[in-house]
This record gives structure tokens, sequence and C-alpha cells, in this order.
């Protein structure tokens, strides 16, 4: 008799396939701490220099990944490691002569891949981190806080309209390079003025919001120069709150095993979430048709069961 977790198991091993084998156009990635009680302490390779070093920190890491077909997919795992380190593991599988992959994730070195250099890819920076920056001084400067903002915010705006508008990738860019391309063009002169002219100091909650757009303001404005990139992370970050609440809930893993079956699981009620499929109506087909999922799980995907479900000749109700 099949394991309650094989057929999910299945569906999981075939996302990672998918993933890889097909042109996927965005990764969005980040990562929030959690715990494994009987994890401790490993030594594992740093990423770039190769030397194994004692690491203890534990963390589940998340990718949502965009295929050529739109379709979405949420991988999560729960490891020693970083969410860049989970998108190594991915990128090192890609297959060759697939166009650049586009990253999204914020400006941490520690999220970004290694396997490729960043003439192989597209790195696209968060612009909800480098607002939030501006956000948590406004009040101690309000002469500058609440202009910045105000000068940033149509921005999201500006996606906003490309949406209701159901603009093709090519408009939303134009529409992007001629309304939001010069408000972030005179945030990025704003800030070099305040810095040169010593107006804010570099080290002062307000001048490290500024120099971290400084610092980044290429990556912050890839949705100006590449078709369909995103504006923030938000996404993500939306998807990670449920690794929050479970965590909240349970507080811990009580090892790496039981870790790595929850997020099996969590990766695919997140993928349904995406999908707009009831992710309990998704797993109890799994495990009714749990034979035809292990031999054809690309037919299980959340986006086609009902599809698959629909040409069976035995119906879910009549198996159950």
């Amino acid at each position: 008799m099949p394991r309650p977790a094989e057929p999910i198991s299945a569906i999981k091993a075939q996302q990672l396939r998918q993933l890889l084998s097909n042109l996927v156009k965005w990764h969005h990635l980040d990562d929030t701490p959690n715990r494994i009680l009987n994890q401790g302490t490993i030594l594992k390779p740093d990423r770039r220099s190769g030397q194994l070093k004692s690491r203890s920190g534990t963390f589940t890491s998340g990718v949502i990944a965009t295929l050529e077909s739109g379709q979405q997919i949420v991988l999560y795992q729960t490891d020693i490691g970083h969410a860049g380190e989970l998108i190594d593991e991915i990128l090192r599988l890609r297959h060759p002569g697939l166009p650049k992959p586009t990253i999204m994730c914020d400006a941490l070195s520690r999220n970004l891949p290694t396997v490729l250099d960043e003439t192989q890819r597209h790195d696209t920076f968060c612009n909800s981190h480098c607002r939030r920056g501006f956000e948590d001084v406004a009040e101690l400067h309000p002469d500058n806080g609440p202009w910045v903002l105000a000068l940033y915010d149509p921005v999201w705006h500006h996606d906003a309209h490309c949406k209701e508008e159901k603009y093709t990738p090519a408009e939303r860019l134009a529409y992007h390079q001629q309304h939001s391309l010069p408000l972030m063009a005179q945030l990025k002169q704003w800030g070099e003025a305040q810095i040169e002219s010593g107006d804010v100091e570099e080290n002062s909650p307000l001048g490290k919001a500024i120099r971290y757009l400084l610092n980044h303001y290429d990556k912050l404005t890839g949705f100006c120069r590449i078709e369909g990139a995103q504006i923030d992370n938000n996404q993500m970050e939306r998807m990670l709150k449920l690794v929050i609440r479970g965590r909240r809930n349970s507080l811990f893993f009580r090892t790496l095993g039981g870790a790595g079956v929850a997020d099996v699981i969590l990766s695919l009620v997140a993928t349904c979430y995406l999908a707009k499929v009831n992710p309990f109506d998704y797993l109890v087909a799994l495990q009714h048709y749990v034979h035809q999922v292990n031999r054809h799980p690309q037919l299980w995907f959340p986006w086609n069961y009902q599809q698959t479900l629909a040409s069976l000749s035995v119906p879910l109700k009549a198996a159950a």
C-alpha cells in the first residue's frame, strides 16, 4: 500500500523536472528562519570559497518559478542554508541554451545565485524593500520623507493600471519606461544631491535608505528594462507567510525528514493558491488516484488535474 505522502512526493519531483526542463521566465525567492530540533550543527561548504564552515542557521527558503506557459510553481525547502543555495541547486541542473533567467529578490547577497554569474542572469531587486527604508524615517524627516514616498508610490499605481488595462508585457514595459522610469531617475538625482552636498549623513537612517537606492538603482529599475520583470517581491513574501503561520503554530520541526514532508505539502498548497484551485480537493484527488499519479505525475498538477479527472472512467466520488 502506498504511503500517504507518496503521490504528493511524485508531484513534487515532477514539479522540479518541469521547472528545470522548461523555459522559466522568472524566479522569485526569499527565506525566513525556522527551527529543526534534531538538526544541530553541520559542516557545509561556503558557496563562494568552497571552504567547509560550521553552520547551524535553519531557514525555510521559497522559490516561485513562472513557466513559459504562465503557470507558477512554488517550492519550499527547510534546511541549513538560505534561498540562494536553493536557487543554486535548481540552476545547477538547468538545461543549457535557455535564455537568461530573471531573479527577483532583495539585495542580500545570500539570496543571489552563484552558479550563474551576472552576465548569465538578470537580477531585479525588490522596490518594496527600498521604499520601506524611506517609510521608516518619514516621520523623522518631514521635509524629505513624505516627498520621497509621494514620488515613489505612483510606480505601483502605474503597474496596477497596466494590469487593469491588461497590457501585454511589451506594452507594460513601454508604459513603465514612459511613466515610471523618470520618477526613479528623479529619486536617484535627488539622492545623489543629498549625499554629495552633505545635507544627509550617509550613516544616518535616511542616508542608508538613499545609499540603498543608489547602490542598487540598476536592479531596482529592472522592471523598466526587462519585459515582465516585477516591481517587488511581495508575492514571494506572501507565500512565506504560510511558513511563518506554521512556525507560530507548531514552533519547530523535530527532524529534517519531517520538515521535508511539510515542505512538499506546503509547496502544493501554495501552488494551488496561485492556480486558484481548492487545495483540499486537490490533495484528496491525489490520494484517491495514487497509482495514476505515480505513473503520470505531469497530468496531476493543480492547474490540469481537473481535466485529468474528467477524462477518467471512474470519477472521484465513485472511487470514494
